[in-house]
């Protein structure tokens, strides 16, 4: 026999007891004598037999288990933030179970099905592709919160930073050293996140009385090639920009290698700034000035206020935004 196809009937045959004395002993009830025991874990051994944990937790209604949705595995700043959730649900009790969306809607939706079935108790969404009508509906239905990612409704609790404003002050200070035409690179996929941090980028120029120039801003994704090929449209402009805000470090800091390629003293003909505060483009020379958020507070942060909601008859539905920070560095001359 296959240890793959023992059941719980096949432990009770080989025990000598009955199914209920198996589950009993499985399930380290009391009530069960000690030759009971000793004949249930000696057939157990014997068979190699698995109990279905599953099975059991959905029974009990309670899996211990916390579903974390994301993009893609190839953005770096998850780590940090899946570092917060995975430390406050540990000390909870809790596992975290990591899927990714491929940011593609109807596979967000399929992994939810883990949520609907029971096979975990609640879900995080860091990079939501549905619709706010159909995670608002999800959320009044089911335990869930959003992470990084600003959801404008008021039936999601949301963890995240002032996008919007971390926008604003990056271009501003920007502008404030001197620069006239800046430049953005951002996203085709238009997340929360990213048209947040644009709209700070054209507020920031309108409140120090600048146009918004449509060719100095780049739509790509989230790779370096586009940071790259942004840094060489902006260039070829008759009358190239001095200064580039990009959505994420990873978009600046190839973008700054280009212009540092094609002759540009960064910090001083071009400034960069970033988003992100990722590690590894503070080790490039000169270093990238940056946003930094706090992705390991918005982890931890976001999974202690789901689980209270797991407990809570009128749950918490509020969006938290956590400080944002700008670090100075070479690329803006400082």
């Amino acid at each position: 026999m296959s240890f793959l196809n023992v059941t719980i009937k096949d432990v009770a045959r080989a025990a000598n007891v009955s199914v209920a004395t198996v589950s009993r002993v499985l399930n380290n009830k009391n009530n069960v004598s000690a030759e009971a025991i000793a004949a249930v874990n000696r057939a157990v051994d014997e068979l190699g037999y698995a109990p279905n944990f599953l099975g059991r937790d959905l029974r009990k209604s309670e899996t211990k288990r916390i579903l974390a949705i994301i993009g893609s595995t190839d953005r770096a700043f998850y780590n940090d933030v899946l570092r917060g959730m995975e430390d406050a649900a540990f000390k909870e009790g809790y596992d975290v179970l990591i899927a990714t969306t491929r940011d593609n809607a109807e596979h967000e939706m399929h992994l939810l099905g883990m949520l609907f079935s029971r096979a975990v108790d609640c879900a995080v969404l860091l990079a939501p592709k549905l619709d706010t009508k159909t995670i608002s509906e999800l959320s009044r239905r089911y335990t869930i919160a959003t992470c990084l990612e600003r959801v404008d409704s008021d039936d999601i609790l949301c963890v995240t930073i002032d996008n919007e404003r971390a926008g604003f002050d990056a271009t501003s200070y920007l502008i404030g050293k001197g620069r006239r035409r800046v430049g953005l690179i951002t996203t085709e996929i238009r997340s929360q996140s990213s048209v947040d941090r644009e709209n700070g980028y054209r507020r920031a120029l309108k409140a120090a009385g600048l146009p918004f120039d449509e060719d100095l801003v780049y739509y790509g994704d989230y790779s370096g090639e586009t940071g790259i090929k942004g840094c060489k449209k902006f260039l070829s402009l008759p009358a190239p920009p001095d200064a580039i805000f990009s959505i994420s470090d990873t978009l600046s800091i190839n973008a700054m290698t280009y212009a540092i390629q094609h002759g540009l003293t960064v910090g001083k003909d071009i400034l960069f700034f970033g988003f992100d505060n990722l590690s590894y483009p503070s080790l490039f020379i000169p270093r990238l000035s940056t946003v930094d958020q706090p992705c390991y507070l918005q982890g931890k942060t976001v999974v202690e206020k789901l689980l209270k909601n797991l407990k809570s008859e009128d749950p918490d539905r509020s969006t938290y935004m956590l400080p944002h920070s700008l670090i100075l560095r070479e690329s803006t001359g400082d």
